[in-house]
């Protein structure tokens, strides 16, 4: 499966004004901001950010800044990679 790619889709000037979610395979995920940095929420599907438990749902922190963007790009592949690959990947 390919990789989660955010470029053309996602900016900070996006995230600044409203939560943006997404899905890859079987893993759904909402980016947002929270108190100056940028979150990410990865969460198993078939729910919804609001009806998924919060025990199902890990957190990252970024930097709000385009080198906050690719970092949290890479941590979306590996926790992909780590918990909703049904293959190895390679991220």
């Amino acid at each position: 499966m390919e990789e989660i790619s955010l470029k053309g889709i996602f900016s900070l000037e996006l995230i600044r004004k409203e939560r943006f979610a997404g899905s890859h395979g079987k893993m759904r995920y909402m980016l947002m901001m929270d108190e100056g940095k940028m979150k990410a929420c990865v969460y198993p599907e078939p729910y919804c950010w609001e009806a998924t438990p919060e025990d199902q749902k890990e957190f990252g922190f970024f930097e709000y800044s385009a080198d906050g963007i690719e970092e949290m790009t890479k941590w979306l592949n590996q926790k992909y990679c780590e918990n909703f690959a049904d293959k190895v990947c390679h991220a």
